[in-house]
């Protein structure tokens, strides 16, 4: 963290001492996150933040509207920089707290000194899916056996509104405020990922035995055993079939529930699915909708995909970081006195898929 490069006032609100900066983010961070550190409880967090924010502005905290509105005016850039920082590293830590992504997305990240650079060292030979711009168009080419390749960065952003009169009189609870930035961020990153896995199964090679389209029913489940079979042989690993919680679940008509478990019985009364199929295990892909379109599903719930598990990180992620936070309203141009801005940041996002995998579209 190069504390010197951020204005005179943010280094005078923090007496030019970088470590007390990085306190303070760090309670930003976890008063985002909603936990509750053991010096501050949530309230007393939210009042320290508050008052750190009126010395970046250079106010006092009793000041009138009229100063507030002025000072943010003058200062908007020196709070930007502090919001830009603990962004960035809440998005990069709730990437590591999520489990899909720890399992199936590679993240390197350029301030921890990684390159981009991304290595495949299976002797498959797939595609390449790399996503372009905000429209989750996808780009393919083909990798070859021990080809190195890096993703193309570009900018990413979502935008966010905060209630005029709320924001400058300071009764918007700024650790929410970061909270709901980081939540639309990461929702856009993870519409990216899931459109692109969607996508994966389209070039697989011998298609005919990898990718199927077919009922689930008593008469094809011989035929999704074999597939996992197929899967298994190809690539010597365990395997895990991945699909939305409503593709999952029309596994359950393929179960003979008279010889589960009561706790296998009991995990499908409450999760609506079996967490293990077959012997297989089930892993839930998260169903999102379109940006401002809940009619429009980004996750196909007629997919099932069969894939390698062991040390699979198919998903690859380049963060380059450089968030910033762009104003894009005076507060004045919209009619409901809102501001708005645009949160960015700079990354690259593909799916490279080394290991073979099967694919299995339900037949309605």
């Amino acid at each position: 963290m190069k504390f010197k490069n951020f204005s005179a006032n943010v280094q005078n609100a923090f007496e030019h001492d970088a470590a007390t900066f990085e306190c303070f983010s760090k309670l930003m961070l976890d008063t985002a996150k909603g936990k509750v550190s053991a010096e501050y409880s949530k309230e007393e967090a939210n009042t320290v933040i508050r008052q750190k924010m009126f010395a970046i502005l250079g106010v006092d905290e009793d000041c009138n509207r009229r100063e507030l509105r002025k000072a943010i005016r003058r200062n908007k850039i020196a709070v930007y920089e502090v919001i830009e920082e603990t962004l960035e590293n809440l998005l990069v830590s709730g990437w590591g707290e999520n489990p899909f992504f720890n399992e199936f997305v590679e993240v390197k990240n350029y301030n921890d000194g990684d390159r981009n650079e991304f290595y495949s060292e299976d002797q498959t030979i797939l595609t390449v899916s790399e996503l372009a711009g905000n429209h989750h168009d996808i780009i393919r080419q083909r990798l070859g056996f021990g080809e190195a390749f890096s993703l193309k960065t570009k900018w990413y952003g979502v935008k966010i509104y905060a209630e005029y009169e709320l924001f400058m009189a300071g009764r918007l609870d700024w650790a929410k405020f970061v909270q709901k930035i980081y939540e639309a961020f990461d929702k856009h990153l993870n519409d990216a990922i899931y459109t692109a896995l969607m996508s994966a199964g389209n070039e697989l090679p011998n298609q005919p035995q990898f990718n199927k389209t077919a009922p689930l029913s008593a008469d094809t489940k011989d035929d999704l055993i074999t597939l996992i079979e197929d899967v298994q042989a190809a690539t010597g690993k365990e395997v895990v079939i991945m699909g939305t919680k409503a593709a999952l679940s029309k596994l359950t008509a393929l179960s003979d529930v008279d010889w589960i478990s009561e706790s296998m019985k009991e995990e499908r009364h409450t999760t609506g699915r079996l967490g293990i199929w077959e012997g297989t295990r089930l892993v839930e892909i998260p169903q999102v909708f379109a940006p401002n379109d809940t009619s429009n599903k980004l996750v196909d719930n007629t997919k099932l995909l069969i894939m390698p598990a062991a040390d699979n990180r198919f998903i690859k992620v380049f963060n380059e970081g450089e968030m910033q936070v762009k104003e894009i309203s005076d507060g004045t141009t919209n009619m409901d006195m809102t501001i708005e801005y645009e949160v960015q940041n700079k990354m690259g996002i593909g799916v490279i898929i080394g290991l073979l995998f099967g694919v299995w579209t339900i037949e309605q």
